[in-house]
């Protein structure tokens, strides 16, 4: 029992100075009031500032496709002579729309949600906890150390059970299992369960919901096993649900102790983890992310257990629950940390899962959710539906990049009528360029490496849409087939057996190449095609020494040159990988002397690197170019220029 006592004593999460900071509650007249900290004073004036910024750039973006529209309705002729506009302005229309989206998240308010400190565990009142890790052929040594942590957390003992739901037949683990119920008597319960031919098995939320069948706590612990939860994790949650009725379950961000330097795939969502579920929290609407989830029993009860609609069931066993009435709360505190996928192939599969799981619960519950019946309210509605919309933005995606190199390659026009007319949707144009631009560097402040993260979402968006394409037509074509599932490990261990096999007479590096390539087949496409056509009309526009198809070139160029940089990073990572290996695993986190997990949260920030340095430096470029194209037609109000460019 020495190493749990060791572990319980581990550093806190927070000092004491950061709890007194935060402290909420205080009484005045006899009535409790809340003080803003210093910390939320701070967001709160960053929010302002943001909000200003993203409504500025809605506004401008309306504007500027408003005046688009009205030109296009004075010259119907023309534009119907050119397909390719209306494509474009299908793309900016949908990317308005997706805008509006993502603004019900941005503009909802920063939570100020009181610190509550930690929970008092002296009391009878104290409530039993379970704690739920499903398995599925992890290496043994993986959920091993996610009991220990579980077991070495600052809980009375008596009042704590570690449930191991074993779906992969694991007799390293049952031995290991079986030996913890000696050293810790009725801590530590060892489920297999038996998989009926026939019947569905239902992935980890059958492994989940056959765990229930055996558990009697108040509370039940959602958890991956590779996941170690930090000492303090039940006492930092337990005071947000246990005297709330209506909070349903409570939630903390994941973090990855094998995230490679400078999170080059964005593993880490800190866009996701640090603003968008921070502000779902303010109303309530933070959805669960699959594993640090403390739920509610009563609550799971009464919709059945966790919701094997969808292979993603903690976002369909949110929703179901939120369309209770129920509500949840978000801590953003760094208490659990785990394994992101090793391999490119493991990030691609988990994110395509993802989607498909979204897919499915959209088919599975849209006349509950949107429907007359729901208890979803407007802002919940509109997060339901661009859960699932955000993957199919992946046909504009394509849809604009292959329009506009369409445009640079074959010299196709992309304006009609007026010299003024075109003037005005230039000055339009870079308005909202800029406000955009802008808000999006805005957003960034005060989050953990906010510069580096800012350009890996913004990578992201770009260079996972072959994917995300994929993944839909495949959904939209067989329905049916999203539902295999094939827990992230195995897709790790498959890919890399498959790096290390040979083929016949191939020699081993052209086997391994051929399947580099494979996996990033179509963003080398792009770039060749793009840098082609980029230096070709480039060296005739300039050549031409012609005014106004130089700055059609430039614009476009320089944007097929940005996504194109974008396009390379799966490239980089494929050939380059610049991930740790699984050999590497034990010595990229720390262990007590009694082999206890253990990690502080520093050790959840992803590091800087200087990778991220062209892409910022592009990101510049690109807002120095639209600002001088601003302010070059702000002098020249007779279109002149703009006229020559129509030409063009």
């Amino acid at each position: 029992m020495g190493w749990i006592k060791e572990a319980v004593g581990y550093k806190s999460i927070k000092t004491n100075d950061d709890v007194e900071m935060a402290q909420a509650d205080s009484v005045e007249n006899g009535k409790p009031r809340k003080h803003m900290s210093r910390d939320h004073y701070r967001k709160v004036k960053h929010f302002a500032l943001y909000s200003l910024l993203m409504v500025l750039g809605l506004i401008m973006q309306t504007n500027y496709l408003a005046y688009k529209f009205y030109i296009y309705s004075l010259h119907p002729d023309e534009v119907m002579h050119r397909p390719w506009l209306v494509i474009l302005l299908l793309c900016e229309c949908v990317y308005l729309i997706t805008a509006l989206f993502s603004a019900a998240d941005h503009l909802l308010p920063p939570s100020s949600r009181p610190d509550l400190g930690l929970l008092d565990t002296n009391h009878s009142t104290t409530p039993t906890v379970d704690i739920f890790i499903p398995t599925c052929k992890e290496p043994t040594e993986v959920p091993m150390e996610a009991v220990k942590a579980a077991l070495a957390m600052d809980y009375p003992a008596d009042l704590m059970k570690v449930f191991v739901l074993d779906d992969g037949g694991d007799d390293d683990l049952r031995a290991f299992c079986d030996d913890l119920k000696v050293e810790t008597p009725g801590r530590v319960v060892y489920i297999r369960r038996e998989k009926l031919k026939g019947v569905p098995h239902n992935f980890k939320c059958g492994n989940m919901n056959n765990g229930l069948k055996y558990s009697e706590a108040e509370y039940v612990v959602m958890m991956d096993a590779d996941m170690i939860l930090h000492p303090s994790y039940l006492r930092r949650l337990l005071p947000h649900i246990t005297n709330s009725p209506d909070v349903s379950f409570v939630q903390v961000p994941q973090a990855f102790y094998n995230l490679p330097i400078g999170d080059p795939l964005n593993d880490s969502c800190s866009m996701g983890y640090d603003r968008i579920l921070p502000n779902r929290d303010s109303v309530g609407t933070a959805t669960c992310v699959g594993t640090g989830t403390l739920f509610r029993r009563k609550h799971l009860d009464e919709i059945g257990g966790f919701q094997p609609q969808s292979i993603t069931e903690d976002t369909m066993t949110a929703f179901t629950l939120f369309n209770r009435g129920y509500e949840s709360v978000y801590l953003n505190e760094k208490l659990q940390i785990g394994l992101t996928p090793w391999t490119f192939e493991g990030y691609i599969k988990q994110r395509t899962r993802w989607g498909k799981g979204a897919i499915q619960q959209y088919s599975a519950s849209w006349r509950a959710c949107l429907g007359r019946g729901s208890q979803l309210n407007f802002v919940q509605k509109l997060f339901y539906f661009y859960h699932t919309g955000y993957y199919f933005v992946s046909f504009f995606n394509v849809l604009l990049m292959g329009t506009l190199l369409g445009a640079l390659a074959f010299n196709w026009k992309l304006s009609v009528g007026t010299a003024i007319e075109n003037l005005t949707l230039v000055k339009c144009l870079t308005f909202y360029l800029l406000s955009v631009r802008i808000s999006w560097i805005a957003l960034w402040l005060n989050m953990p490496q906010g510069v580096l993260m800012r350009n890996r979402e913004e990578s992201h968006f770009w260079w996972i849409t072959p994917y995300f394409l994929q993944m839909c037509v495949e959904s939209l074509r067989d329905f049916q087939a999203t539902f295999v599932f094939v827990p992230t490990s195995n897709i790790d261990k498959a890919a890399a057996a498959g790096q290390g096999s040979q083929s016949g007479m191939i020699p081993l590096w052209m086997t391994k190449c051929a399947t580099q390539v494979n996996q990033v087949k179509w963003h080398l496409a792009f770039v060749i095609i793009s840098m082609s056509v980029v230096i070709g009309r480039a060296s005739h526009a300039f050549a031409t020494n012609d005014c106004g198809e130089a700055f059609l070139v430039v614009g476009l160029s320089l944007f097929l040159i940005c996504v194109s940089a974008h396009m390379l990073i799966p490239v980089v990572f494929v050939f380059f990988s610049p991930n740790f290996k699984p050999s590497q695993r034990k010595s990229l986190i720390r262990f007590n002397a009694d082999g206890v997990p253990q990690f502080t949260p520093e050790d959840c920030v992803p590091k800087w690197s200087w990778t991220v340095v062209p892409y910022e430096i592009l990101s510049w470029i690109t807002l120095i170019f639209w600002t001088t194209v601003l302010v070059f037609v702000m002098k020249n109000p007779s279109g002149h220029v703009v006229h020559s460019w129509c030409k063009a």
